[in-house]
């Protein structure tokens, strides 16, 4: 790896971790302030997102030459690992942010990492040490920045019905990663992105006729779903799929931790939610863990 794509690369992943962190309090504003449902939240953000990926794509002779490429083999990894790295991890994080504060959702983000890890390391079977020791100093800092950790321990009362959907978004956000490594790598994260995202929104379109859910209604809340649509999954989802091709997935896997530390400071701004000693400790661990595995690569 160059030193040339490792900027470009760390530059990709940061302004994922904005992109991402917005999301946790984006939504939570929206599932409890409007009261919009998580279901409506998912189609709506990839709809709108990936709709306009497709316009970009198809402006040009080269962009839609690019979307066909894609192979039947191909369409068929893109049709199960859509759904599940975004309607359904989206499902899961909104879920999330209706039951537990901002910062506890994106324990999503905190998760991540380490299942990318295993799920890389299962795939590839190889396993670095020091890796590993980073990315376990990075989810150890996560944990106080969420304050899963805090003064008196580990803060098992903290954990609710909230942190299982939270759990349930690590899992699918690393498989979506994962899986979807080779197809990225062959046809670019711009083409992986959108298709992805058009089959997730029909999946998750598939399910809203049989329920009885809340769509945004007032100005606020539809420009809150603008905002979500483009700088919390357009943004975030094409520039960490793109930093893929720049940087090892151990690495890639760390700057993941800032996206707690990131929210917990938009939280702090625009929702009123406090932050802890014990917490700016945990974002000086994120950082460390992140410096050192740069230095590493």
């Amino acid at each position: 790896m160059t030193h040339a794509a490792k900027i470009i690369g760390l530059i990709l992943a940061a302004l994922s971790a904005l992109g991402f962190a917005s999301t946790f309090v984006i939504g939570s504003a929206l599932t409890r302030e409007c009261g919009v449902s998580p279901v409506v939240l998912s189609f709506l953000r990839f709809a709108i997102a990936g709709s306009a990926m497709t316009l970009v794509a198809c402006a040009t002779r080269r962009g839609r030459s690019r979307m066909a490429a894609i192979t039947a083999k191909e369409a068929v990894s893109i049709a199960w690992l859509g759904p599940v790295g975004t309607s359904i991890m989206a499902w899961c994080v909104f879920m999330g942010c209706a039951h537990v504060s901002s910062v506890n959702a994106s324990m999503a983000d905190a998760l991540a990492p380490l299942l990318i890890f295993a799920f890389a390391a299962i795939r590839t079977r190889r396993i670095a040490g020091a890796d590993l020791a980073c990315l376990v100093c990075g989810f150890v800092g996560a944990l106080l920045v969420m304050q899963i950790i805090d003064s008196r321990g580990l803060a098992l009362r903290s954990f609710s019905a909230g942190d299982l959907y939270v759990l349930g978004g690590a899992v699918t956000w690393a498989v979506y990663t994962v899986g979807g490594t080779s197809l990225i790598l062959r046809h670019g994260s711009f083409v992986y992105t959108v298709w992805t995202m058009l089959a997730g929104t029909v999946a998750i379109g598939l399910v809203l006729p049989f329920g009885d859910f809340a769509w945004p209604t007032t100005a606020k809340a539809w420009l809150l779903v603008t905002a979500l649509s483009f700088v919390a999954t357009l943004l975030p989802f094409w520039t960490w799929n793109a930093a893929q091709k720049f940087l090892p997935m151990s690495l890639l896997g760390v700057t993941a931790y800032f996206i707690p530390v990131v929210t917990l400071a938009l939280a702090f701004a625009f929702l009123g939610e406090p932050s802890t000693m014990l917490q700016l400790l945990g974002t000086l661990l994120v950082i460390a863990s992140a410096t050192i595995e740069t230095r590493r690569h």
